[in-house]
């Protein structure tokens, strides 16, 4: 009997400490989001799935070039501190109705980014897969989960019902837009381009 009591303690003792060792718990994270990186991005919504390239320059200097869906593809937007420019090989314009929902979304992803990059840590919830970060903001909860490396997999902000994957992700350091970039969010310049492909054509018309 005592044996068999025994045996008992012990598979509660270790049974205990295996259920702990399975909780998340806090800890710091590596944060490969708070310089310039370059990232493919699938922007999921009820409705509709949009992929681009999105480019982190520093603390509100961002941009976004579509690929997907085809009435987007090529159309770029530039956030330079409070101004959005779109535009398409070189002609500014408005930015579209098709992309405005998507434009709102990650406005709140950089806007998250950017503060997290001015902590001097950040405190997470650690898994066996890397670490999901909480957070709330004037629309509601998000999370943003990264890997073990500090690598970001995935931000999510269910009032809007979004997920967005980071497909790809590479650093470059601590780069500012380039005099180009800067132009581009706050001037307009006069280019002649064709305007046959579906984007163009799409753009324009959303704009009248």
């Amino acid at each position: 009997m005592k044996r068999i009591f025994a045996t008992l303690c012990m598979g509660a003792v270790l049974l205990g400490v295996y259920g702990c060792a399975m909780q998340p718990t806090p800890g710091n994270v590596n944060n490969r989001m708070d310089g310039a990186f370059t990232t493919e991005v699938t922007m999921t919504t009820a409705d509709s799935e949009t992929k681009g390239i999105l480019t982190r320059y520093g603390n509100d200097a961002w941009s976004v070039t579509f690929t997907e869906p085809a009435a987007l593809d090529g159309v770029k937007l530039d956030f330079l501190d409070d101004e959005v420019i779109a535009s398409y090989k070189g002609l500014e314009f408005s930015v579209p109705q098709s992309a405005q929902a998507i434009r709102t979304m990650l406005s709140e992803l950089m806007d998250i980014v950017d503060d997290m990059a001015l902590e001097p840590e950040i405190i997470c919830k650690q898994n066996e897969e890397g670490a999901v970060c909480e957070g709330e903001i004037d629309e509601g909860k998000y999370t943003l989960t990264f890997d073990k490396e500090g690598i970001p997999k995935e931000f999510s902000l269910p009032p809007y019902g979004l997920t967005i994957t980071f497909d790809t992700f590479t650093e470059s350091g601590n780069a500012q837009p380039s005099e180009s970039t800067a132009t581009t969010c706050v001037s307009t310049e006069t280019t002649t381009t064709q305007t046959t492909t579906t984007a163009a054509s799409a753009a324009a018309a959303a704009t009248e």
